[in-house]
């Protein structure tokens, strides 16, 4: 029998492109990189390649071909170090991060992530670099805390920004939120209280999509507070709404005659093409189950 030597090389460029994303940035430069041209070339394009802060990795070799940056300890002036960044997770901030978070440097960014972790005090400065266009090319974003909204820097706009998720706003920080992105195409965010819009109604004619996560327990539900914000976005073409509700007799009773927002739906989303209202209901024995109605075309007929 004779012994047949398998080369890795002999590999078409797909197949390895495969294997190497299995592979840790640090794992595969120190494997692959420099070995031959043709390596270098499969590698350098790679999408997947993270880095992470707080794993002591000093592949240096690595830093120019990073997409991804996951930020949780201190970093020092070292940000120009990662020139094809393209996504970046905070989980920790100082001023001198802040001061780094420029276009000269992140050039390429598309996607941004603010965690819970990050100190609230940061948080004003972050939100004005987002919604004042310092990143052109940012298109994704997710702030997990919006208060307190106040910033000595005012926001202006963020053109390129298409998809934006966040955790609890009000009424004000939403009519800056359409302000600041008028070629917002996604929201989702979370309404923790009732804030009634006060002022006057901003038109938004691009997003097309919006989840609204009303998880706040209270009761008898006020829907009319939803109808300005609907107002806002006439272009919607899927809407999903999440609400919570604890059980007792009266919202049974009030459940054999709600209409399930298809009123205000029906008067303001002409071109809504789908509706999903998922319901969370507490039980008295502290068990909670979900349940999800949702319409499709033309919303004549409510699933229930």
């Amino acid at each position: 029998m004779t012994n047949n030597v398998f080369l890795l090389e002999n590999l078409p460029n797909e197949i390895i492109i495969e294997l190497f994303k299995y592979l840790k940035a640090r794992d595969l430069f120190q494997a692959f990189y420099n070995l031959n041209s043709r390596f270098n070339y499969l590698i350098q394009p790679l999408t997947h390649l993270t880095y992470s802060t707080n794993k002591n990795d000093n592949c240096t070799l690595s830093y120019p071909y990073i997409y991804t940056l996951i930020i949780n300890t201190k970093i020092e002036n070292k940000l120009k170090c990662f020139p094809n960044l393209h996504r970046i997770i905070l989980d920790y901030v100082t001023d001198d991060l802040i001061s780094q978070l420029n276009n000269h440097i992140l050039p390429n960014l598309e996607y941004l992530s603010i965690s819970h972790t990050v100190s609230p005090f940061y948080m004003p400065d972050l939100r004005a670099i987002i919604f004042s266009n310092t990143f052109p090319n940012l298109k994704y974003c997710y702030i997990s805390r919006m208060t307190p909204p106040y910033t000595s820097r005012e926001w202006t706009q963020s053109l390129s920004l298409r998809f934006l998720k966040v955790n609890d706003i009000d009424s004000s920080i939403y009519i800056s939120i359409l302000l600041a992105c008028p070629n917002l195409y996604f929201l989702k965010f979370k309404l923790p209280i009732k804030s009634k819009i006060q002022s006057n109604i901003v038109l938004h004619t691009s997003l097309k999509r919006l989840i609204i996560n009303m998880h706040y327990d209270e009761w008898p539900w006020d829907d009319s507070i939803l109808e300005d914000y609907l107002l806002c976005v006439p272009n919607l073409e899927q809407f999903r709404i999440c609400r919570s509700i604890s059980i007792d007799l009266n919202a049974m009773d009030y459940f054999q005659y709600y209409d399930w927002l298809s009123k205000i739906i029906s008067r303001h989303l002409l071109v809504l093409d789908r509706f999903t209202f998922d319901l969370r209901v507490k039980r008295p024995s502290g068990l909670i189950e979900s349940i999800s109605k949702s319409t499709d075309s033309t919303l004549k007929t409510f699933i229930y």
